[in-house]
């Protein structure tokens, strides 16, 4: 009986979704409280350009990822010929594959379908390049990202506004990197949760002291750190589509704490951190443990923290839902101004076409001032948009 009630209450707005490909304009914009602008805080791109190879300098071009269409005109991604999306992956996208996905007209004409004024974009298949070997290389393909999704940008009017990433592997460059992020008008920096190694094969930890200047300089250029799900998702096997994307939904604890317990936002108390795609659900457990290791570990932490985790939480986090019953269920222990609502486009879990429900949804629980905050108007205030 509890299992029952708790998948009608999750996907009560959701539960007749047909896979993204497949559904159709409906032209049904949300009914929003009066003064809503409407964004979604979390949205991806699907790069289709020979872009990175292009954009190159010579002497790295024969390094970068290629993109091409094979003989049955299957969009392809990698390094000397070898497809990084065979196997279940490929399939997996393919499902989502709308014109949106990589045409920026089209896309607009899907989010005016949804009535979305702007949205946050993370990357879809770069996620595989944030651990590539080849560093130099890799510095040049997340620079030629970042110039390119500035391009975008412009191009859609100030609706399309992707999330950069700096060279967070290289202490010595990561925080000259988040300056070119801020530079070329760009309104997030997305890091990964694991960082992998440095330049000298040690093991990267964002608490450490030589990453403080990459802090500094988001704190500085006022950009918000991001982080989002997805960056290794291991799907093969029996069940593992379904056991991965399970897995997958919930990377953040080990970020949260180090930030947290690592004393970063301690150092750096004008950071903004969100945490993309993941749901708000597992925020309340997480900051109860959290509070539970400062009573019962206190003792033990170094550095020793100035605040109560939750309070960290309330002054520097936020976090992104598509469809979270749960989650709006705990939104008085959360923060009604802490979480941000995203369609995720165009993943078959996010709302696209269905948007008008998930939307009406949140306005009939959260009312209509704190619906203008997790509809939009939080996403303005954390991105520094322009309505």
């Amino acid at each position: 009986m509890a299992t029952a009630v708790l998948k009608s209450s999750r996907m009560m707005a959701l539960e007749d979704m047909d896979v993204s490909l497949k559904r159709v304009l409906k032209g049904n914009s949300a009914r929003l409280p009066e003064g809503t602008v409407l964004v979604s805080s979390d949205s991806h791109w699907n790069i289709t350009e020979d872009i990175f190879y292009e954009r190159a300098p010579a002497a790295l071009k024969d390094r970068m990822p290629r993109i091409w269409k094979d003989e049955e005109n299957r969009l392809c991604i990698g390094i000397e010929q070898k497809n990084l999306l065979a196997g279940p992956i490929e399939e997996l996208l393919a499902s989502f594959n709308r014109p949106g996905f990589y045409d920026l007209d089209a896309r607009m004409t899907d989010l005016d379908d949804d009535g979305i004024a702007m949205e946050i974009v993370y990357p879809q298949w770069l996620m595989f390049y944030l651990h590539h070997p080849d560093l130099e290389m890799r510095e040049w393909l997340f620079k030629i990202y970042n110039e390119y999704l500035a391009d975008l940008s412009k191009q859609s009017g100030g609706r399309f506004h992707g999330m950069g990433i700096p060279t967070y592997w290289d202490s010595s460059k990561a925080a000259a990197s988040i300056e070119h992020i801020a530079r070329i008008g760009l309104k997030g920096a997305m890091l990964p949760v694991n960082a992998g190694n440095s330049p000298s094969g040690v093991k990267v930890n964002y608490a450490t002291d030589d990453m403080d200047d990459m802090w500094a300089a988001a704190e500085d250029c006022n950009l918000t750190i991001t982080y989002h799900i997805g960056e290794n998702p291991h799907l093969e096997g029996p069940g593992g589509v379904g056991a991965g994307l399970l897995a997958t939904f919930i990377p953040f604890r080990r970020t949260l704490g180090d930030m947290i317990f690592g004393g970063i936002f301690d150092r750096h108390p004008r950071l903004k951190a969100v945490f993309a795609e993941a749901g708000i659900n597992w925020i309340p457990g997480a900051l109860q443990d959290a509070e539970m290791i400062v009573d019962s570990w206190g003792k033990f932490l170094d550095p020793k923290i100035k605040h109560r985790p939750t309070d960290y939480w309330h002054e520097h986090c936020y976090a992104t839902f598509m469809a979270d019953e749960v989650g709006l269920d705990l939104i008085d222990y959360i923060g009604a101004d802490r979480v941000m609502w995203a369609t995720d486009y165009p993943h078959n879990e996010g709302s696209h076409g269905y948007t008008e429900k998930v939307v009406q949804n949140i306005v009939d629980r959260m009312g209509p001032s704190n619906a203008r905050k997790i509809l939009g108007q939080t996403a303005i205030e954390v991105f520094g948009l322009n309505p």
